[in-house]
């Protein structure tokens, strides 16, 4: 009997596994790249040079922009000079990083409201911008068309945008105020097409049933519109030229819980379209169009796959507690999440995913 009753559990597993298989472009995880330093606690935002395959992390704890080869799956260096994890978050940086000018710039958004310009190839900040808040600057943006950059600045009373050139001269191009903003100014990206930035703003302060998407023109400096939403966006990818995703967080507004769902913003319309449950919460995202994959990592420790064609969730991965940041390489669609020592071994590393 016990050779057969073996046999039939091999053959339940075996339909079992042919009934489930793996989807071809899966993401799993072939890689961590491990970071030396005092374990890593808090974490910025991330960006990837698309020509040289160069990442480059914000690290508050080490107070310095962590920078590793995609092409390698390596830690390369660290670039320090920024103010670090200090008492109050809302002055502590680096916060935001951008690739700019092609990759010969990064700038990094800083806790005592100033950009700190790195010149790549010497790997030194060589210019300082002050944004003229009290509190940190946060995300950016990018109008590679024009060379224009937007940063929020979220903790400053009120909170406020600033449109700033690229020129040598970074001059302040206009400082817009949100004073509609009940809670933080989060993620900014550039839809090239209209000549917009969309900002996400997690909280209505007139009705904090609601959250904000605002829509910044990146030529002349003026706030379009503020489209009220009825879910609290945290984060924000452009998928396509018609479409934006917000990753929406339930930890904001009068009835905070964990989680989130995803919403599809129509950016002719001006709204909402749809959503998707479960795929979003607090944290960041990201997109690869040549697969058509949209990536959201959340702070509660998922990665989220969502088909930008389909608009269906492809996958839902475990990743670690604070685990909020990531970008993606489109030279090897390899995707790159930045965990904390909170809970992960390796004491705050990057992770690496690949399509099967």
């Amino acid at each position: 009997m016990k050779p057969r009753s073996t046999s039939v559990i091999v053959a339940a597993l075996a339909a079992m596994i042919s009934a489930n298989p793996a989807r071809a472009g899966d993401l799993k995880q072939v890689a961590e790249i491990s970071i030396p330093g005092d374990p890593i606690v808090d974490i910025g935002i991330m960006d990837i040079d698309q020509t040289t395959g160069l990442g480059y992390l914000a690290d508050k704890t080490n107070k310095s922009v962590v920078v590793f080869d995609t092409k390698t799956d390596k830690f390369v260096s660290r670039i320090p000079g920024f103010v670090g994890l200090l008492k109050d978050g809302n002055v502590s940086g680096p916060n935001g990083v951008l690739v700019v000018k092609g990759g010969a710039e990064v700038w990094v958004s800083d806790g005592d409201s100033t950009i700190k310009v790195i010149d790549t190839k010497s790997g030194r900040i060589t210019a300082t911008v002050a944004t003229g808040g009290t509190k940190r600057a946060n995300g950016m943006a990018l109008a590679e068309d024009i060379g224009v950059v937007i940063v929020a600045n979220s903790n400053d009373a009120p909170p406020f945008l600033s449109l700033i050139s690229t020129a040598p001269d970074h001059k302040i191009l206009a400082k817009i105020p949100i004073p509609e903003s009940g809670e933080n100014l989060e993620r900014s990206a550039y839809h090239a097409p209209s000549g917009m930035f969309y900002t996400a703003i997690p909280v209505l302060r007139a009705d904090t049933a609601k959250g904000l998407l605002a829509q910044t023109d990146a030529k002349n400096g003026k706030l379009v519109k503020l489209h009220e939403l009825r879910c609290y966006p945290h984060s924000l990818s452009i998928v396509s030229d018609s479409t934006i995703f917000l990753g929406c967080s339930s930890a904001h507004g009068p009835s905070p819980k964990p989680g989130g769902d995803m919403a599809i913003f129509d950016i002719a319309a001006g709204k909402v379209e749809t959503s998707l449950a479960g795929y979003g919460g607090n944290g960041g995202s990201t997109v690869n169009r040549k697969l058509g994959q949209y990536y959201h990592s959340t702070s509660a420790g998922t990665l989220m796959v969502v088909d930008t064609k389909t608009k269906k969730g492809l996958q839902q991965i475990p990743t670690s507690n604070g685990a909020r940041s990531l970008a993606v390489s489109l030279a090897n669609n390899r995707v790159y999440v930045a965990t904390t020592a909170k809970e992960l071994a390796c004491r705050g590393c990057i992770v690496v995913y690949a399509p099967e």
